[in-house]
């Protein structure tokens, strides 16, 4: 082979490939972490049972936070923070009827007349604001991923199922509905608070 040919095949070679590390050919393998794969299966099979079951209803939930001493005491007791410069994460449940829906925003909301008699609202997306239900798992926390990157990565990832639920439920005014869903504070709330899905049923 002359020297022209070998020098075409040189470049051909270096044009159309890199050369991959072995770090970069160990993550393409197993991704970086792997609190990043099956998230759909984390979802349904841990995420949305948590807070699900410890779900409090909204009127009994917001009378004892407004009851307790302080606000740490009112998180020990009622909800969850995985480290002290967290907010405080709490998992409410809501029942009644569907009074609004608003999907004019890409955040869209609906407001839900609860069984107290109060008008809470919900968000419905398809933009799913906030890493409430991230913060609510108790599953995984940012020690887990030491990579603020792919946390947040990780927190879009879970609002996408939010997301996915509350456009596959289509919710309408009328409907009667039940939904668990999870809030973020770093106060106890002197008004409701919006509140993101993780399930949601007709009733």
């Amino acid at each position: 082979m002359d020297k022209r040919l070998w020098l075409m095949l040189i470049a051909v070679v270096l044009g159309g490939c890199r050369i991959v590390s072995q770090q970069e050919l160990a993550d393409l393998k197993n991704p970086p972490n792997p609190n990043m794969t099956n998230i759909a299966q984390t979802w349904q099979q841990k995420l949305v049972p948590q807070v699900a079951g410890e779900a409090k209803p909204l009127a009994e939930l917001m009378k004892s936070l407004q009851s307790a001493p302080d606000f740490d005491s009112a998180c020990k007791t009622y909800g969850y923070r995985s480290q002290e410069e967290n907010p405080c994460v709490f998992s409410v449940s809501v029942s009644g009827d569907v009074t609004a829906v608003n999907t004019t925003s890409r955040s869209g909301k609906m407001t839900v007349k609860d069984i107290s008699g109060d008008s809470v609202t919900i968000q419905v997306g398809p933009i799913i604001r906030g890493t409430a239900l991230r913060d609510a798992y108790k599953g995984a926390s940012y020690q887990d991923f030491n990579d603020q990157v792919m946390f947040g990565d990780y927190g879009r990832a879970i609002n996408q199922q939010a997301s996915t639920l509350m456009q596959q439920f289509k919710p309408k005014v009328g409907d009667k509905i039940t939904v668990a869903g999870v809030f973020s504070a770093w106060d106890i709330p002197q008004k409701l608070p919006d509140i993101t899905p993780a399930q949601i049923t007709r009733q």
